[in-house]
């Protein structure tokens, strides 16, 4: 009798974790190009680029949300392969992501916007960010900023990012990183 009742616990658990766990994750799929600007130029519209583009697969987890759903804490994973000027891997994992879920319009467009850091690392020095910044190397601090914009109570949004590699003033390296202007679509399950 226990079997049969431990048996029913563990199936009604699995199925509601299953549940909850469904509504936690998102894969995203995004392409850009490389600036050859600092973050802050890099979003304006007299952007120079250089003549390297990235490809990214992203998921993400959602381990906390706080104020009702409004804020969320995410850490992400990413591989994201490099063509053009550039041809190498680069792995990425923003181990803290804060997420702004609530825009006065969210009935209308659901809207959020993003911002995680963590550890960046390629696998060999990246060409445009030597010729850049004059010089780099493997491991760097990466970040992002992102919004995205989707139909509401959908599974999917169109996202922007701002990719981002840095030296972290220094703290890391004294040269190196880069700017990346993407777009592409995030998937929620």
């Amino acid at each position: 009798m226990r079997s049969i009742g431990f048996i029913c616990f563990f199936s009604v658990y699995l199925s509601l974790a299953g549940a909850c766990a469904a509504q936690q994750w998102a894969f995203s799929l995004y392409g850009g190009r490389v600036t050859t600007e600092g973050w802050q130029d890099a979003l304006s519209k007299n952007a120079n680029f250089a003549d390297a583009g990235i490809l990214v697969a992203a998921g993400a987890w959602t381990y906390q949300r706080f104020f009702k759903d409004a804020l969320s804490l995410e850490v992400e994973g990413q591989v994201g392969k490099y063509f053009g000027d550039q041809k190498h891997w680069e792995f990425n994992m923003a181990l803290v992501t804060l997420r702004w879920h609530r825009f006065p319009w969210r009935r209308f467009l659901a809207t959020t916007f993003a911002w995680g850091i963590g550890p960046s690392y390629a696998t060999e020095n990246p060409d445009v960010e030597i010729a850049v910044k004059g010089g780099s190397q493997n491991w760097l601090v990466y970040w992002f900023g992102e919004l995205t914009l989707g139909p509401p109570r959908s599974n999917w949004a169109v996202l922007l990012r701002l990719h981002h590699r840095s030296g972290a003033f220094g703290h890391i390296a004294e040269e190196g990183g880069s700017n990346t202007l993407a777009a592409g679509f995030k998937f929620y399950f």
